[in-house]
């Protein structure tokens, strides 16, 4: 299982420090007019530390690469990516371990906005799916409690019936290139920052 410990909360936390007043969907909507690698502006979520595939509880997020010709759009979307490209070191994992995923289903927030989701196609290079619900957990609990109360044959019978898909996103193959390279500078800025969160410590 990959863990990525502030996902959601990384856009939680942004909004609520310095986009107070609008709401996640100005703030998506916005951020869907930036081109992907944010105009250069790239995020690391490790806001309380990480734990996939860096089990490291003092390493601290970044924005990296900030100039004065950055908006609060570009932050936003650099928010997103960063969250995404997270998960996504999980999926490359498993990949290097000679799995394939193609298909991805996008559950919780995330799941609610078409901009992410469609980012989630383009960084994964997999078809993303929206559930007719995005209550995972919820589903998943329910699910059991109708096999367990004998009401399906097989899990699988019960899956049939509770799981629709709403909506499929397909990668766009010239965004899912920039995003390869995009993600292959995200993942240098664990190694090349850890030292120093670690050496700030103190001051926190």
């Amino acid at each position: 299982m990959g863990v990525t410990l502030s996902a959601g909360h990384s856009l939680s936390w942004f909004r609520e420090i310095f986009a107070v007043d609008q709401s996640f969907d100005e703030l998506l909507e916005e951020a869907s007019a930036v081109p992907p690698g944010a105009n250069g502006l790239l995020f690391t979520p490790y806001l309380a530390g990480e734990r996939t595939p860096h089990a490291d509880a003092d390493i601290r997020a970044s924005f990296i690469g900030m100039s004065t010709s950055h908006l609060l759009k570009d932050f936003t979307r650099s928010v997103l990516e960063g969250i995404t490209f997270s998960l996504n070191e999980s999926i490359e994992i498993f990949r290097g371990e000679g799995k394939q995923i193609d298909r991805v289903v996008s559950i919780g927030g995330a799941a609610k906005s078409p901009v992410w989701l469609q980012m989630q196609a383009d960084i994964f290079d997999a078809e993303v799916i929206r559930l007719s619900s995005e209550q995972g957990p919820g589903m998943g609990a329910a699910m059991l409690a109708a096999f367990g109360c004998g009401w399906f044959d097989s899990l699988e019978d019960c899956a049939e019936e509770f799981l629709k898909e709403s909506t499929v996103y397909q990668p766009v193959k010239e965004r899912v290139e920039i995003y390869k390279e995009v993600f292959a500078i995200y993942q240098r800025v664990y190694e090349q920052t850890k030292d120093i969160n670690r050496a700030l410590i103190n001051l926190r």
